[in-house]
Protein backbone atom coordinates (compact mmCIF):
# COMPACT_ATOMS: atom_id res chain seq x y z
CA UNK A 1 0.00 0.00 0.00
CA UNK A 2 1.49 3.66 -1.21
CA UNK A 3 -0.31 6.93 0.28
CA UNK A 4 -1.46 8.92 -2.42
CA UNK A 5 -1.54 12.62 -2.82
CA UNK A 6 -4.53 13.00 -0.52
CA UNK A 7 -3.26 10.97 2.20
CA UNK A 8 -5.23 7.64 1.90
CA UNK A 9 -3.70 4.54 1.07
CA UNK A 10 -4.22 2.83 -2.03
CA UNK A 11 -2.82 -0.71 -3.69
CA UNK A 12 0.43 -0.16 -6.35
CA UNK A 13 1.31 -3.10 -8.24
CA UNK A 14 5.36 -3.32 -8.83
CA UNK A 15 7.14 -5.86 -10.81
CA UNK A 16 10.82 -7.46 -9.48
CA UNK A 17 12.84 -9.39 -11.33
CA UNK A 18 14.89 -11.87 -9.32
CA UNK A 19 17.10 -14.88 -10.03
CA UNK A 20 15.67 -18.48 -8.77
CA UNK A 21 15.65 -21.92 -9.23
CA UNK A 22 12.06 -22.67 -8.30
CA UNK A 23 8.57 -20.53 -7.80
CA UNK A 24 9.21 -21.62 -3.88
CA UNK A 25 12.19 -19.71 -3.63
CA UNK A 26 11.16 -17.05 -5.61
CA UNK A 27 8.89 -16.10 -3.07
CA UNK A 28 10.67 -17.03 -0.34
CA UNK A 29 13.20 -14.66 -1.52
CA UNK A 30 10.95 -11.95 -2.63
CA UNK A 31 8.95 -12.09 1.15
CA UNK A 32 12.38 -12.08 2.54
CA UNK A 33 13.77 -8.90 0.44
CA UNK A 34 10.33 -6.75 1.12
CA UNK A 35 10.48 -7.72 5.09
CA UNK A 36 14.04 -6.27 5.01
CA UNK A 37 13.37 -3.36 2.96
CA UNK A 38 10.60 -2.30 5.27
CA UNK A 39 7.72 -2.51 2.61
CA UNK A 40 4.67 -3.83 4.40
CA UNK A 41 1.81 -4.72 3.65
CA UNK A 42 2.72 -6.60 0.39
CA UNK A 43 1.32 -9.55 -1.32
CA UNK A 44 2.89 -11.37 -4.43
CA UNK A 45 -0.15 -11.85 -6.87
CA UNK A 46 2.13 -13.71 -9.47
CA UNK A 47 5.36 -15.18 -10.51
CA UNK A 48 6.37 -15.65 -13.67
CA UNK A 49 9.28 -17.49 -15.24
CA UNK A 50 11.17 -15.72 -17.57
CA UNK A 51 13.96 -16.37 -20.42
CA UNK A 52 16.79 -13.77 -19.89
CA UNK A 53 19.98 -14.93 -20.48
CA UNK A 54 21.70 -11.85 -18.71
CA UNK A 55 20.90 -8.92 -16.51
CA UNK A 56 23.44 -5.61 -17.18
CA UNK A 57 23.19 -3.28 -14.61
CA UNK A 58 24.64 0.40 -14.72
CA UNK A 59 24.53 1.89 -11.35
CA UNK A 60 24.04 5.38 -12.84
CA UNK A 61 20.77 4.19 -14.50
CA UNK A 62 17.26 3.16 -13.14
CA UNK A 63 15.01 2.22 -15.95
CA UNK A 64 14.81 -1.55 -17.51
CA UNK A 65 14.78 -2.24 -20.98
CA UNK A 66 14.20 -5.88 -22.38
CA UNK A 67 16.69 -6.45 -25.46
CA UNK A 68 16.35 -9.38 -27.64
CA UNK A 69 19.35 -10.58 -29.85
CA UNK A 70 19.24 -12.58 -32.62
CA UNK A 71 22.34 -14.92 -33.40
CA UNK A 72 22.64 -16.54 -37.22
CA UNK A 73 24.91 -19.61 -37.28
CA UNK A 74 25.49 -22.12 -39.97
CA UNK A 75 24.42 -25.41 -39.64
CA UNK A 76 26.54 -27.67 -41.71
CA UNK A 77 25.01 -30.84 -41.46
CA UNK A 78 22.02 -29.57 -43.24
CA UNK A 79 23.57 -26.19 -44.96
CA UNK A 80 21.23 -23.90 -43.54
CA UNK A 81 21.58 -20.77 -41.37
CA UNK A 82 19.94 -21.26 -38.04
CA UNK A 83 18.57 -18.09 -35.97
CA UNK A 84 18.25 -18.21 -32.52
CA UNK A 85 17.14 -15.25 -30.01
CA UNK A 86 18.00 -14.67 -26.75
CA UNK A 87 17.01 -11.92 -23.99
CA UNK A 88 19.35 -9.52 -22.36
CA UNK A 89 18.29 -7.09 -19.26
CA UNK A 90 19.69 -4.03 -19.26
CA UNK A 91 19.59 -0.57 -17.09
CA UNK A 92 19.67 2.17 -19.13
CA UNK A 93 18.86 5.86 -19.72
CA UNK A 94 16.49 5.33 -22.66
CA UNK A 95 15.94 3.47 -26.07
CA UNK A 96 18.93 4.63 -27.67
CA UNK A 97 21.40 4.01 -24.65
CA UNK A 98 20.16 0.38 -23.83
CA UNK A 99 20.72 -0.25 -27.57
CA UNK A 100 24.41 0.97 -27.17
CA UNK A 101 25.07 -0.75 -23.89
CA UNK A 102 24.39 -4.11 -25.68
CA UNK A 103 26.19 -3.34 -28.74
CA UNK A 104 29.11 -2.69 -27.11
CA UNK A 105 28.71 -6.17 -24.61
CA UNK A 106 27.81 -8.02 -27.71
CA UNK A 107 31.06 -6.70 -29.69
CA UNK A 108 33.26 -7.76 -26.75
CA UNK A 109 32.01 -11.20 -27.10
CA UNK A 110 32.94 -11.25 -30.36
CA UNK A 111 29.73 -13.47 -32.31
CA UNK A 112 27.59 -12.20 -34.99
CA UNK A 113 24.16 -10.90 -33.87
CA UNK A 114 21.30 -8.63 -34.79
CA UNK A 115 19.39 -6.45 -32.04
CA UNK A 116 15.68 -6.63 -33.38
CA UNK A 117 14.19 -5.01 -30.68
CA UNK A 118 14.73 -3.24 -27.43
CA UNK A 119 11.56 -2.60 -25.29
CA UNK A 120 10.96 -0.57 -22.06
CA UNK A 121 10.02 -2.59 -19.04
CA UNK A 122 8.26 -1.59 -15.68
CA UNK A 123 10.61 -2.83 -13.17
CA UNK A 124 10.79 -1.54 -9.81
CA UNK A 125 14.32 -3.60 -8.93
CA UNK A 126 16.48 -6.36 -10.32
CA UNK A 127 17.81 -8.84 -7.12
CA UNK A 128 20.64 -11.13 -8.36
CA UNK A 129 21.36 -13.57 -6.33
CA UNK A 130 24.67 -13.25 -5.75
CA UNK A 131 23.30 -10.15 -3.74
CA UNK A 132 21.00 -12.54 -1.77
CA UNK A 133 21.83 -13.64 1.47
CA UNK A 134 19.26 -15.81 2.88
CA UNK A 135 17.92 -15.56 6.62
CA UNK A 136 18.17 -18.78 8.33
CA UNK A 137 17.47 -19.58 11.93
CA UNK A 138 20.83 -20.45 14.43
CA UNK A 139 21.16 -22.10 16.74
CA UNK A 140 23.33 -21.02 19.77
CA UNK A 141 26.03 -23.08 21.18
CA UNK A 142 27.73 -22.58 24.44
CA UNK A 143 31.13 -23.66 24.66
CA UNK A 144 33.09 -23.85 28.48
CA UNK A 145 36.75 -21.96 27.77
CA UNK A 146 39.05 -23.15 31.15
Amino acid sequence: MKPDSEGSEMKKIEQFVLDAYTYTEAETRMVEILEAEGIRPFEITQITKTNLVSVIRFAECDKWFKVKVAHTSMDESKGVEKESNQFVLVSASDVKDAFEKVRTHMNNVQVGYLIPSVVYQKIAEVFPIEEWTPITSSVGVTKEVE
